[in-house]
């Protein structure tokens, strides 16, 4: 079996397994465990079908609508984000207890570049919708020493009152 089949033969399972993450979600939650099903049904049949043709267009469109709806809607950028990462997470656990040793490392990575990519679109789409988008920390890589720079005492970065 390799990651198509599981995906094709286990759809329910992994959807059922990721649901739970998502329907306890503010937005997703309010709008109803069916509706949530839906969002991740659909999500779930691009990424087949991403992986499938080796193609992220489709999916890469799906996630700029959705930022921009969900935006409008209210939801925030990171809730989105972990309906795309719950379904991925359901993936992996059933990939990594079905998937043959030899099949494993190539499907979990067809999964993890597609939903990668997805994920990215996703962020940018929302941080071009304006202030409402803002990420969810401010990166403050230079100050730790072991982080690919040298790191930078934190009073260089505060402004003075």
């Amino acid at each position: 079996m390799d990651i198509l089949g599981l995906m094709r033969d286990d759809e329910g399972a992994i959807l059922g397994e990721a649901l739970p993450a998502v329907a306890w979600l503010e937005h997703y939650g309010r709008d109803g465990e069916e509706k949530a099903r839906e969002r991740l049904e659909v999500l779930y049949r691009l990424v087949v079908r991403a992986i499938r043709e080796r193609d992220l267009e489709e999916l890469l469109a799906h996630a700029r609508r959705i930022a921009r709806e969900r935006h409008a809607a209210g939801y925030d950028r990171a809730e989105v984000q972990r309906a795309f990462t719950a379904l991925e997470e359901a993936i992996w656990h059933r990939a990594r207890t079905r998937l043959p040793a030899a099949e494993r490392a190539w499907g979990l990575g067809l999964v993890g570049t597609a939903l990668a990519h997805a994920k990215d679109a996703l962020a940018a789409a929302f941080a071009e919708l304006g202030p409402a988008a803002q990420p969810a920390y401010v990166d403050l890589t230079p100050i730790f020493r072991g982080a690919g720079g040298r790191g930078r005492p934190a009073e260089d970065f505060v402004y003075p009152v």
